[in-house]
């Protein structure tokens, strides 16, 4: 053990110190943008945008939203996506594409999460409203011209 400890130096010591600090950096680094980032987006509320070739077709207020309601989105050459919105979850149900991705992502309730259709060109993206009202259309069913 003694040969040992006379293979050490001083500044082996503070570099070990010191690098065992830096490791923690990171982890200060995020707490602290973590605890200046809006409180919640419980106070702001979610929606999710529903767009179609880049086009937005409908935003869906997902934050108390209560109940089940589904409508079917029908393009001019007949492809078609049923969209469902469950209490404050939004999935796509049916689709008319070969894939089936969007169907088995399932329901998405979180700022950020995705559901992609490619071959119909349909995006549902959830996002934090910032309490204004959004404009829902009442149509069940529309049809997207190119």
């Amino acid at each position: 053990m003694k040969p040992y400890l006379k293979m050490i130096r001083r500044f082996d010591i503070v570099l070990v110190v010191l690098l065992t600090l830096l490791s923690f950096l990171p982890l200060a680094i995020f707490s602290y943008v973590k605890a200046n980032e809006p409180k919640s987006t419980a106070d702001q509320g979610l929606t999710a945008v529903i767009t179609v070739d880049g086009k937005e077709y409908k935003k869906v207020a997902l934050t108390g939203h209560t109940g089940t309601e589904s409508f079917t989105i029908t393009q001019e050459d007949g492809d078609s996506n049923t969209i469902e919105v469950k209490d404050e979850q939004i999935r796509i149900s049916k689709a008319t594409c070969g894939d089936q991705v969007c169907v088995r992502t399932g329901a998405i309730t979180k700022r950020g999460e995705t559901i992609v259709c490619l071959p119909h060109k349909l995006v549902i993206e959830v996002k934090a409203t910032d309490g204004d009202s959004n404009s829902n259309n009442d149509d069940d069913d529309m049809i997207i011209s190119s």
